[in-house]
């Protein structure tokens, strides 16, 4: 991965499915602009052709062929909207990104290194946010969704928490700043500390 020699700051907000990522994004969205922090936010797969491509196909395929997908749309997306944004020194906020990968392609028993060297050429976030939440309660958020992906389906939280502890491993490996965030009823809270971890970008 290279690192980001714009002027802006890539954040990436990952975590497994129903444990609470776009709830905690709204928020953030909300407290960043009271602060009147130029912020850009987006996220994958991303709402051009190829990403909504990638979504439809990805519920009745797996393995290689989507996480070349996935890639091609990430790489897309960089072109499109993270690097021209990053050049206007905005902060970039993408609800999943690299980590995302190392997750969901991992559980269509892709290996790490196939992963990685997909996206060996993307740009790397500065700020990677790791959220968690307890196995359980992510459960029973799912159980109020309307539907589910398949990924979402026959309880995998558990194996999505594992594959994102071996990729936050990776990530660090590789340099990359990454913050932990549990996602426990102090919503506010949990905003602000994401918000601090921008600030001391």
């Amino acid at each position: 991965m290279n690192r980001n020699v714009y002027n802006g700051k890539l954040v990436a907000i990952d975590g497994p499915n129903g444990v609470g990522k776009t709830t905690i994004i709204q928020e953030l969205k909300k407290e960043l602009e009271k602060r009147e922090i130029d912020t850009y936010f987006t996220k994958e797969p991303t709402g051009n052709e190829l990403g909504c491509f990638v979504r439809e196909y990805a519920e009745k395929s797996k393995g290689i062929s989507i996480a070349c997908l996935v890639a091609a749309d990430r790489y897309q997306h960089l072109q499109d909207e993270i690097i021209p944004q990053l050049e206007k020194g905005k902060i970039v906020i993408t609800d999943r990104y690299i980590l995302s990968s190392l997750i969901l392609q991992r559980m269509d028993e892709v290996s790490e290194e196939f992963i990685m060297e997909l996206n060996n050429e993307i740009i790397q976030p500065d700020l990677q946010i790791a959220v968690f939440a307890d196995s359980q309660i992510i459960q029973s958020r799912l159980k109020e969704r309307d539907s589910l992906t398949r990924f979402e389906k026959d309880n995998k939280t558990n194996i999505e928490l594992k594959y994102m502890e071996r990729g936050i491993q990776i990530l660090q490996e590789k340099g990359i700043n990454v913050f932990k965030l549990v996602n426990d009823d102090d919503l506010k809270g949990n905003v602000f500390r994401v918000i601090q971890e921008i600030i001391n970008l």
